[in-house]
This record gives C-alpha cells, sequence and structure tokens, in this order.
C-alpha cells in the first residue's frame, strides 16, 4: 500500500480522530496520521457511525477512492470480510 506521509488536516483530526482515539490505540503520535492511516482504521474497525462521519468528512467518493487503492496493491491490511463488505458499498455509490 502506497501511503500519503501529509499528515490529516487538523480540523479532520479533530472531527474524526479525537473521539475516536481507541481506533489508533499503537500509535504514539495520532497528530502524524495520514489521511490514508484514518480511512483504513475506520473502515477496519470502526462501527457504522464512525463510518458515517468518515463519509460526512472526508466525502464517499473520496473515501472509496483511498480504499479500492488501498486493496489493489501488493499488501492489504484489511480483513477479506471488510474489503468484500466496502467493494459493495463503493461499487454502488463510488
Amino acid at each position: 500500500m502506497e501511503q500519503n506521509k501529509t499528515m490529516i488536516p487538523d480540523d479532520l483530526y479533530q472531527k474524526l480522530v479525537v473521539p475516536r482515539l481507541h481506533l489508533w490505540w499503537w500509535v504514539e503520535d495520532r497528530g502524524a496520521l495520514s489521511l490514508e492511516s484514518v480511512v483504513e482504521g475506520i473502515l477496519s474497525y470502526g462501527d457504522m457511525d464512525d463510518v458515517k462521519a468518515l463519509f460526512d468528512l472526508v466525502g464517499r467518493n473520496r473515501t472509496g477512492e483511498i480504499f479500492l487503492r488501498q486493496i489493489s496493491g501488493r499488501r492489504c491490511n484489511y480483513r477479506p470480510q471488510t474489503v468484500n463488505f466496502f467493494r459493495k458499498v463503493f461499487a454502488c455509490h463510488v
């Protein structure tokens, strides 16, 4: 997976990461998370309210583009069930 090393903008950090710090419990510097890491964390470990917040703030299309790029790489960190579910979600909406 190609990682974008750009940190997530502060407004998105405050709205997506801060209320969900438990999704990145092992990350020492959560402020250095990229948007790609936040998408992966929420789609992998969040609940549907978290996913809705992600879609509302980042956009369903942008989230889908990031997800589809992540699963098309040589290495994929998503569980097969997660890939299957979100492929179907984004097939209808991206």
